[in-house]
């Protein structure tokens, strides 16, 4: 796992030094596309320092992510290069966007992923200061951005926006739910984002009683995964619901219902009905749920 080295962060010098080191290693995007390399398991390419100063591209808007045994990985974005500029980094991989990606991806590939799309995107948003203005400065490796007015120098720090996420269970049946800019065919969980002022437990509860209408019995937190969509925590629990009369909200929800595990095996492979793609923290509850012992009280592995 990478060592996210919080003291080197402000250490100027050894940040210069090590965007310009021969071992050092960049992950690529193009805005949301993620340059991955081509072999399996999924993981972001590896990009030598020596290719990406042939880019053309500013090395001092890359941001510093770790260490990994003693190599600096830095992260940039090459969106603002014409495709032919590019040409060099497809020996390294091809671009992709991740939120198609079927395939399960391991935690700390989907980790560094998610920390290298969140910062590159929020240094790119906050180029200007929401106080006053004027334009920022990068500090911190990228991990601050500061307002360099007197009258002002606020310091804006990357955020990360929380989302719930849970299955809701009733006896022996799952709830299943579409929205309406899902693709055919497919079913998940409720979720949605925290807001100003609630637990993540009452976030829960009120999504699940705004868009199905459900009252929840128990809940259990389970585990959490990064979201690069591009600055999302999914937080993941599992409940059960006091009764199943379900009432969609036709916005959020345009329909739901419970599914029995047979039922879930049976859609899925007549392709009547498509899961949450693999790599995803909805796709591991409903898996979970789907693999249970007869012990349906039984809580699943934590995720995190």
């Amino acid at each position: 796992m990478i060592d996210r080295s919080d003291p080197r962060r402000a250490d100027d010098s050894f940040v210069d030094a090590a965007r310009h080191a021969a071992e050092s290693c960049y992950v690529v995007y193009a805005g949301s596309d993620a340059l991955l390399a081509p072999s399996l398991p999924i993981a972001p390419a590896s990009v030598p320092e020596c290719v990406v100063a042939k880019l053309g591209v500013d090395t001092a808007d890359s941001v510093f992510l770790g260490l990994l045994d003693g190599v600096a990985w830095f992260a940039i974005d090459v969106a603002g290069l014409p495709e032919e500029a590019r040409a060099p980094l497809l020996g390294f991989g091809r671009f992709v966007a991740l939120g198609p990606i079927q395939d399960p991806i391991d935690g700390e590939a989907w980790s560094l992923l998610a920390q290298a799309r969140a910062l590159l995107a929020w240094n790119a948003r906050t180029q200007y200061c929401s106080a006053c203005g004027a334009p920022t400065e990068m500090r911190d490796a990228g991990y601050v951005r500061a307002c360099p007015s007197p009258a002002c120098g606020v310091l804006h720090f990357p955020r990360t926006d929380p989302a719930v996420i849970v299955r809701v269970t009733h006896e022996d049946r799952c709830l299943l739910a579409r929205q309406p800019a899902y693709r055919p065919g497919l079913r998940s969980i409720v979720a949605g984002f925290v807001e100003p002022g609630e637990s993540l437990e009452d976030a829960v509860r009120r999504e699940v009683k705004e868009e199905v209408g459900l009252d929840l019995a128990t809940l259990s937190y389970v585990g959490s995964q990064p979201w690069p969509f591009p600055t999302s925590l999914m937080v993941g629990f599992v409940a059960e619901s006091v009764g199943d009369e379900i009432r969609v909200d036709g916005r959020e929800i345009e329909s739901a219902e419970w599914m029995t595990r047979d039922a879930v095996r049976r859609e899925t492979q007549s392709g009547a009905l498509v899961l949450a793609s693999a790599k995803s923290i909805a796709r591991r509850l409903i898996d979970d749920w789907l693999n249970a012992d007869e012990d349906l009280g039984a809580a699943p592995p934590n995720q995190g």
